[in-house]
Formats: C-alpha cells, sequence, structure tokens
C-alpha cells in the first residue's frame, strides 16, 4: 500500500539511491499531475475503452451460458453422458492461457487452419482471425467462453444439487411442465448464486484479462484489444533506464477505485432488486 504514494509523486530515479523505498521517499510530490498526464493520454484513453468494450462482452455474452448449460446438464438422466460431460467442460480451466492461445492460434490460423480451411471449402475468402483488429476480440471472448463455461457451470450446478427435491415434486404433483419448473423453481432458488458471480463478475470489469490479452496481443491488433494491464506493463518493461513507475501507478489506483465503486454499487442494485448480494 506503501507503494501507491508514487501515484502523487514524480517518477523515482532508482538508479540514483540506494534502495527503491529511498528513492520513492526523495521523489517530489507532484500532486494529481500523473492523473491529469493518464487522462490527456490518448493511449490510456483508448486502452480503457478497450478494457470496458472487452469485459461488457464477456459478461453480456457469456455469463449466461453457465447458467443455462448447468441447468441443461442437470436435466440429463443417463448419468454417464453426465459425467463425461462435466469433466470434458471442466479441463480447459486448467488450461494456461499460452496453452489456450496456442490452441486458438492453430485452429484460427489463416492458411491451415480448420475454421480458414471450412470457409474456403464453403466458398468464403480466409480470414486471419487472430491477426485482424477486427475480429480479435471476438476471438478473445470465444476463448475466454471455453476456457471457463465449464469451471462457473460446476458452481451453478452444485447450486441446483442443493436445492430441495421437494420442491420440484410439489411442482409436478401441479402439473408443471420441465420449462415452468426451471422457471419457477430451478432459477429462483439459484439466484443467490447467480448474484454473487454477477456481483464478482462487475467488480473485475477493469481487468479484462491481462494474460489472454498478452499472448494474444500483437501489432496488428493494438489499436483493438490493448487493455490497462498491458499497456500498464509496456511503461515498465520498454522505458530502458527509466521505467514509468509513478504513472502505472496512478493508472492501478485508477483502475482499483474504479473496481471498488463497482463492486459496491453492483452489489447494492443486487441486494436491492434480487434480494441477494455478496454480503
Amino acid at each position: 500500500m506503501a507503494g501507491l504514494i508514487m501515484a502523487f509523486k514524480e517518477n523515482p530515479k532508482m538508479l540514483a539511491a540506494a534502495t527503491p523505498v529511498q528513492a520513492i521517499l526523495k521523489a517530489d510530490w507532484v500532486g494529481l499531475e500523473n492523473f491529469q498526464e493518464m487522462f490527456s493520454n490518448p493511449e490510456i484513453l483508448q486502452a480503457i475503452r478497450n478494457t470496458i468494450v472487452i469485459s461488457v462482452l464477456k459478461i453480456i455474452l457469456v455469463f449466461p451460458i453457465p447458467i443455462a448449460l448447468a441447468i441443461l446438464i442437470n436435466e440429463l438422466r443417463v448419468k454417464t453422458v453426465k459425467k463425461t460431460l462435466e469433466v470434458t467442460m471442466y479441463i480447459p480451466h486448467f488450461l494456461s492461457w499460452v496453452t489456450v492461445g496456442g490452441i486458438f492460434g492453430a485452429i484460427l490460423s489463416e492458411n491451415t487452419g480448420l475454421v480458414n480451411n471450412i470457409l474456403a471449402y464453403l466458398g468464403y475468402e480466409k480470414t486471419a482471425f487472430v491477426s485482424n483488429k477486427e475480429t480479435i476480440r471476438g476471438v478473445l471472448v470465444t476463448s475466454h467462453a471455453w476456457k471457463n463455461i465449464g469451471y462457473s457451470s460446476i458452481v451453478y450446478m452444485s447450486a441446483i444439487l442443493a436445492l430441495d427435491e421437494s420442491q420440484f415434486e410439489a411442482a409436478r404433483i401441479d402439473g408443471a411442465t420441465k420449462w415452468q419448473q426451471i422457471i419457477h423453481v430451478t432459477l429462483p432458488g439459484i439466484l443467490p448464486t447467480i448474484a454473487v458471480m454477477f456481483v464478482m463478475r462487475v467488480g473485475s470489469l477493469m481487468d479484462a484479462g491481462f494474460e489472454q490479452v498478452y499472448v494474444m496481443y500483437s501489432a496488428y491488433t493494438k489499436e483493438s484489444i490493448d487493455i490497462l494491464g498491458t499497456y500498464t506493463y509496456r511503461l515498465i518493461r520498454d522505458a530502458g533506464l527509466r521505467p514509468q513507475y509513478a504513472l502505472s501507478t496512478a493508472v492501478g489506483l485508477f483502475n482499483g477505485i474504479i473496481a471498488l465503486v463497482l463492486v459496491l454499487s453492483s452489489n447494492y442494485l443486487s441486494k436491492k432488486f434480487l434480494k441477494n448480494g455478496l454480503w
């Protein structure tokens, strides 16, 4: 936490001091200058926009899938098929983003990828999905879904299994169809779990997935997927002998404040409208 004071100081001269702490303490206070530089820097503003857009796309397009998947798998009556699906969906969660990036890079390769070969066979033009700024966000969302929906669906399935079976029996006695049981029994029963997962997901809105983006990042796609995480990383890595510690700390502090506001706001709204929240 003490390192956060760098956000309000000039960039410390690390090489001129005996220790990093001394360098930070000797640096002059500059007030909000680092934040002013942040909001006047077009690259940082673009990174903020990309971060929000990618995160919102993941929430809108991916968040509902594990819920639907958990409900569908729960309705399966063949235990072997059910267990096989659960294990198969869960495996990608344990793969690193380097591995996932390699898999998607191979499948979507412009020359040898399976997807482009199918498109060419059907008479469509091949597309460089991974190195095209127009399609890379779709690749990010798709790979995020493939890697994470299995884990999330297990969470929702556990919530479904914890529901009182007598509620389903009462619904069946009243003549409720499977769809009506899902709408009036299953979904209300797992609503607390959905609320908690949603609050946590909204709270990480400003974290669009550094590892994922870094693996798939290139000069061709920088405009579309350069997020706050990758930008601040480059502030340190590419600055040579004068890494921009102060500016990167200011960006990180801004990111943390926004995340805190989002968690508090989403939790308040969740408790107000859904009667459930993270706390």
